[in-house]
């Protein structure tokens, strides 16, 4: 099986980006849609993949708020169910407290305290895997396309700008 990845906006560290990974098959004119890497795993490993599964994950070049970044990895969980995708896991990435004492006189000082993840109240990004309990392990051009598309304009509500595609 094959991973096709596709990137978005800036590279390095503290920049907007967004990515998106495609585990499974997919035809070749689907490859020209991004890099393309090889799934390594032994036939026998339980954890082989039965269905189609993608990854999403979106990084910011500053830190936001705890709450709005778990508030925005929530919509994102929820269109993706609304595509029928089942989700693996998720993640609030880049865990930041800005109580600590690198963050006196900044704003993001005045980050509130978090409801949900005690000892940290801000993040750098957050990411979603999920697959299609379908029968097909194979990726259309149709259903890749969806995707991309579903990712770029949930990264107009995370960014308020689009981000251009990175050539692999």
């Amino acid at each position: 099986m094959k991973v096709l990845k596709m990137k978005f906006g800036g590279s390095g560290e503290k920049v907007d980006a967004f990515g998106i990974r495609f585990y499974g098959d997919m035809d070749q004119k689907s490859e020209k849609l991004g890099t393309i890497s090889e799934i390594r795993s032994s036939a026998d490993d339980s954890s082989a993949l039965k269905h189609k599964r993608i990854t999403l994950w979106f990084i910011m070049e500053r830190i936001r708020p705890y709450e709005k970044i778990s508030d925005l990895l929530a919509m994102l969980v929820k269109i993706l169910k609304k595509e029928r995708y089942e989700i693996v896991f998720s993640s609030v990435d880049e865990l930041v407290d800005t109580s600590a004492a690198e963050y006196a006189d900044k704003p993001e000082s005045e980050f509130p305290p978090s409801d949900r993840m005690h000892g940290y109240n801000a993040s750098r990004g957050f990411s979603v895997t999920a697959e299609k309990n379908d029968d097909a392990t194979k990726f259309s051009i149709e259903e890749i396309r969806t995707i991309r598309d579903l990712a770029v304009n949930f990264g107009w509500v995370v960014y308020k700008r689009p981000l251009a595609h990175i050539p692999g």
